[in-house]
């Protein structure tokens, strides 16, 4: 990977963070977040410095995601947007909602509350797409 490929999964990761953040806004999906997904509001009531805290590791999670599609779409020659777009749809079922799922039934968690934590990590991985997809490729 290139500095300026780099740069690029670095946006990316960044876009994808933000994405998040609107995903979970109280204008969004934040309310219906919290009515399914009551033990969330007691992580929302920690000191400031705690939910700084949990905001960096978001996006960090975030840059992860990046590079990982990014070295992706690097391993398979490819990183035009329409491939890097099919690609994240895939990582996302095949690692994320599949192995989610599964946790989810085992600790009984309501579907209403997994679907919206889905659809907010498709979200971010289509965002990181997008930027690595149309960002310009380095020499």
């Amino acid at each position: 990977m290139s500095g300026f490929e780099i740069v690029g999964a670095l946006v990316a990761g960044f876009a994808g963070f933000l994405a998040g953040a609107v995903w979970y806004a109280p204008f969004t999906f934040g309310p219906l977040w919290l009515r399914f997904a009551p033990q969330a509001l007691e992580r929302l009531e920690h000191t400031l410095s705690r939910r700084l805290a949990h905001y960096m590791v978001a996006l960090l999670a975030g840059w992860v995601q990046a590079f990982a599609l990014a070295i992706i779409l690097q391993f398979c020659g490819r990183q035009d947007l329409g491939f890097a777009l099919i690609m994240a749809v895939v990582v996302w079922f095949g690692f994320s909602a599949s192995t989610s799922l599964m946790d989810g039934i085992f600790r009984r968690r309501m579907a209403q509350d997994w679907m919206i934590d889905m659809g907010h990590r498709l979200l971010v991985l289509l965002v990181i797409a997008l930027v690595l997809g149309l960002w310009p490729a380095g020499s």
